[in-house]
């Protein structure tokens, strides 16, 4: 808490020393007079020759406190892109997956990205990924320091695969990993992250694995939901009231929803309502591999939650239209300086398109896409026109006027 200065004067009155009295001498006559009159006379008071008071002075109230967040949907590493970046042989370098988009990214910060696929080391293809350690250099050089990877790939190359990516990671300078652990102490120890002197609390979850399923010996390795919608609601409620009082903003990552689908679905939408009752502020959505639209939910007490229900891809080889077209959340935040109350929420999506050509895959702002750009992309032709106009439409229709253009 801020505490005012109060400064105080004090004034000190000090008298000299008594001079000696003159010597008495003998008065002349009084000459008469005539007799007074009774008319008063009246006296002024003398001046005020002490210096006036002074109010003591007031410290300005400090100024709220302001904290970024951006996130960015699922790196989908398919070998095609994989390939693009370099070689098994040569090393790889997969900056040129996020050289345009990182200029916004930087100074987040909270900067969030899905990593979908397990890096092992590898490459390996659908359906079970896997990625170089290289990936996660060029993340960190980004500028991105939180990653999930709670997904329905992280058990794509087993236990092994797992461990290899979690110490990846591990060596790299993110903030926090989110969704996978590689103790049982980890994985029952609340992520906290402290940011201008706020806290902010992590969960993630996924919805499944595939159909693989965690080490028999060791089901806390990934954050994973099961088959009950009731035992899910009661594991998601224990772990938000456990971190809830930890934190003053709470972020939930979902792997959640049905591929290639733009709205939300019945599950989706009733996790988000638990999660806004039970006042968690954030919930960063992917999986879908296509965008779905940021809102706000309400509890009956009033607590507001920000959804953002999928962010769809940030890079793939996927072929449908729909899943060029991806999304990077941005949120401002302010909070009070003294509490820490949560003051203000800005927040909007900025529309990603995925461009690839023969052997060359990268990640365009939307407002940054041409034409030309849409004519030269790989995707193969079998729906109306790819172009700029496409995109817009699809933007604008999913995200409406929650579609930031610039910041």
């Amino acid at each position: 808490a801020w505490r005012g200065l109060v400064l105080g004067l004090v004034m000190a009155l000090g008298g000299g020393n008594a001079a000696e009295a003159p010597e008495r001498r003998t008065a002349p006559p009084i000459e008469p007079t005539a007799p007074a009159t009774s008319e008063a006379v009246t006296i002024e008071a003398p001046a005020n020759t002490q210096p006036p008071a002074t109010e003591p002075p007031t410290t300005a109230a400090p100024e709220p406190i302001a904290v970024r967040i951006t996130a960015v949907g699922d790196i989908l590493l398919h070998n095609t892109v994989t390939n693009s970046c370099g070689s098994v042989e040569s090393g790889f370098d997969f900056s040129p997956l996020f050289k345009h988009v990182s200029p916004v990214i930087a100074g987040s910060d909270i900067a969030f990205a899905n990593q979908e696929v397990m890096l092992t080391g590898e490459v390996k293809n659908y359906p079970q990924f896997a990625a170089p350690y290289e990936v996660a250099d060029a993340l960190v050089g980004a500028g991105f320091n939180v990653i999930n990877l709670a997904t329905n790939h992280t058990m794509d190359q087993g236990e092994a695969g797992l461990v290899k990516c979690l110490n990846a990671v591990g060596e790299r300078s993110f903030d926090a990993v989110l969704g996978a652990f590689l103790t049982e102490e980890a994985a029952g120890a609340p992520i906290l992250l402290e940011k201008q002197g706020v806290t902010f609390g992590f969960l993630s979850y996924t919805y499944g694995l595939n159909g693989f399923s965690t080490p028999k010996d060791k089901p806390w390795m990934i954050s994973v939901l099961g088959d009950g919608s009731a035992a899910n609601n009661a594991r998601i409620t224990a772990d938000v009231e456990a971190i809830r009082p930890l934190c003053d903003y709470l972020i939930v990552s979902m792997h959640w929803g049905e591929e290639y689908v733009h709205t939300p679905n019945g599950t989706q939408r009733s996790q988000a309502q638990l999660l806004c009752d039970l006042e968690v502020d954030l919930v960063i959505g992917h999986h879908p591999h296509v965008l779905q639209p940021l809102e706000w939910l309400e509890s009956d007490s009033g607590h507001q939650m920000l959804c953002m229900y999928s962010l769809g891809n940030f890079v793939s080889n996927q072929q449908k239209y729909s899943t060029m077209l991806g999304g990077l959340l941005d949120v401002e935040l302010t909070f009070d300086a003294g509490s820490l109350d949560l003051l203000s929420t800005n927040a909007g999506v900025t529309p990603l398109v995925t461009h690839y050509e023969k052997g060359y895959y990268t990640t365009y702002l939307l407002g940054d896409y041409s034409d030309a750009l849409a004519q030269d992309h790989a995707i193969p032709r079998t729906q109306s026109a790819f172009s700029r106009a496409y995109l817009d439409g699809l933007a604008t229709e999913v995200l409406g006027d929650t579609i930031l253009w610039a910041r």
